[in-house]
């Protein structure tokens, strides 16, 4: 019995620790608040990719082996976090209603627009938060395509445009493989 009392104390204690060394990524500059995406569970095909910074860690180092570069991808990135609807009758406004007060949002608070496309059938917006010494500290797409499905996207901490997209494409993350650096553009 005393030994289960000492690892459950142990495990408090580590728990506690950890708590406290994490930062509240809701404080960083980068961070966006989506909103609340209850209405859109229900849709036929969701997906959540949330990848905080303790996890980002594990998964660099369980990744090292096979991709050395894969620590400098992920170092000082805090969040990773996608949301992926498919849309349909009953969610199409409320989706398009979500990305334009985003955009506004986004817009009106310091974030810089570096890709816009409006069509009939599409809107697609990816900024980016720059700090005081202008080093990209977040980075937020969102993507609306009729018939397919829409994306949300943030991720925050230090960010290279040159290596984001490697990111999405190996950890599968709707949407992020597509954002690309301008010399990545020209080939």
């Amino acid at each position: 019995m005393n030994k289960i009392k000492i690892i459950i104390a142990t495990v408090a204690f580590l728990s506690i620790n950890v708590l406290s060394q994490s930062t509240d990524v809701t404080k960083e500059p980068g961070y966006v608040d989506f909103g609340d995406f209850t209405p859109f569970e229900n849709s036929a095909k969701v997906t959540e990719v949330i990848l905080d910074e303790d996890l980002l860690s594990v998964l660099a180092t369980l990744s090292d082996e096979n991709d050395p570069n894969i620590i400098s991808i992920l170092s000082g990135i805090k969040l990773v976090k996608a949301n992926v609807y498919e849309i349909s009758d009953e969610n199409e406004d409320l989706l398009k209603k979500r990305i334009n007060e985003i955009d506004s949002k986004l817009t009106n608070s310091n974030w810089k627009r570096i890709v816009k496309t409006r069509s009939e059938d599409e809107m697609a917006n990816v900024y980016i938060k720059l700090n005081n010494d202008k080093k990209i500290v977040g980075l937020t797409v969102t993507n609306f395509e009729k018939g397919g499905e829409a994306a949300f996207v943030n991720i925050v901490g230090n960010i290279d445009l040159a290596t984001i997209g490697k990111l999405g494409k190996k950890f599968g993350i709707p949407h992020l493989g597509e954002v690309k650096h301008d010399k990545e553009k020209e080939n």
